[in-house]
């Protein structure tokens, strides 16, 4: 009696935390099909995509206790992991890396969110210390690109904080194509910037809906006899404030907050990411419209302020190769500021080229990491 007893309540417990499981597998299948519904239409599910790598590390963790314990209950997490494999794909990879000896003659690409290269986190004698932006010029001269996208780019009409003539003298990519979309007093212009160590032979701008100043731009170069159009963009960016990351930085160093300013703080960031994916929607169709409209080869450099599982994402690539994919390793992150990690700048590119040796550069010089890779027109498929 006893044993059939203790059996009875074994089953229950499992049943329920089964029951507990398809909670999670209903939200896992949600994240899956996330990139796939446009925000703008219906913006909670952006959320979901937002979450995919928590719900999948915890269906991992509920596949082990089923290996242990109630194999048959395994088969449902292992069949809804294999259906999000592809999006599992766009956040871990492993890929080989090539000799560098062998790349001399690709073309060498740097993607970078400068912050206005940390203009506004210098103190008092800001002047004579600039600490970042010296380390991201000093980067950027030993890395020597052929290609170099700057979001968040700054140019000081005073002279005083010095970075496009700085990098005119310490960069082989002496052809630029340079956008300011704001300015402040008239001397510190901020916007996007390409260089080229090839030639220049037109340019354009794809403009956005917003008073954020972000934009995108597009530069048609000339690599030897082949025609390539850059585009480089900066999606709608969230527009944290610095409560936000008072309030981060709070929670990472597990400060206690009462539930009440919890909550107001989480109602608060979940807006702001709301209103950044209703807006950065449209962009993105914008953008994809105008590739698709394209002659040439295409090279996208960009801060998508989005993860791989979200609409943003799928929908650009859904035209072209992801860098990262196809010749990346490991995470990937680029996003290093307070809040989690995640991969939010990408390079992209159309099937003309192939990749080698995508880098994050894991030097903390801006809220985001820069990323590198070597593209190589593909001859065989012209």
């Amino acid at each position: 009696m006893k044993s059939k007893k203790v059996k009875s309540k074994t089953s229950f417990i499992l049943k329920f935390i089964f029951t507990i499981n398809i909670i999670f597998l209903i939200s896992i299948i949600l994240s899956i099909i996330a990139p796939y519904i446009p925000p703008d239409q219906f913006w909670p599910i952006a959320f979901m995509g937002l979450s995919y790598p928590i719900f999948f590390l915890i269906n991992i963790f509920f596949l082990v206790f089923w290996l242990i314990f109630k194999k048959k209950y395994a088969i449902w997490v292992i069949l809804v992991l294999v259906l999000g494999t592809n999006h599992f794909l766009k956040i871990v990879q492993s890929n080989k890396k090539v000799n560098e000896s062998e790349l001399q003659n690709a073309t060498k690409v740097i993607s970078f969110n400068v912050k206005n290269f940390d203009i506004y986190n210098y103190k008092k004698n800001w002047q004579h210390n600039f600490t970042n932006r010296n380390k991201i010029l000093q980067l950027l001269e030993e890395e020597q690109p052929n290609i170099l996208c700057f979001q968040e780019y700054i140019h000081d009409k005073s002279g005083v904080f010095k970075t496009t003539d700085t990098l005119k003298k310490i960069l082989n990519t002496k052809f630029k194509h340079i956008v300011y979309t704001t300015n402040s007093k008239n001397i510190n212009y901020f916007g996007i910037a390409t260089y080229s160590s090839y030639p220049i032979i037109d340019t354009g701008r794809i403009e956005f809906k917003t008073i954020s100043g972000n934009i995108g731009i597009f530069t048609d170069i000339k690599i030897n006899e082949d025609t390539v159009r850059v585009y480089n963009v900066h999606f709608e960016s969230i527009r944290l404030k610095s409560e936000d990351y008072i309030f981060a930085e709070k929670v990472k160093k597990d400060i206690n907050n009462d539930s009440l300013a919890l909550r107001k703080n989480s109602e608060r960031i979940m807006a702001r990411l709301k209103r950044a994916y209703v807006i950065r929607a449209p962009q993105v169709r914008l953008v994809a419209e105008h590739m698709k409209k394209c002659p040439y080869p295409i090279i996208l450099c960009s801060d998508f302020n989005d993860t791989p599982v979200s609409y943003a994402y799928h929908t650009i690539s859904s035209l072209l190769k992801d860098a990262f994919v196809e010749s990346g390793n490991g995470i990937g992150q680029t996003y290093a500021g307070v809040f989690p990690s995640f991969r939010i700048d990408y390079i992209m590119y159309s099937k003309e080229f192939y990749s080698s040796n995508f880098e994050t550069i894991q030097d903390e010089m801006s809220d985001h990491y820069p990323i590198k890779c070597f593209l190589q027109l593909n001859k065989k498929e012209e």
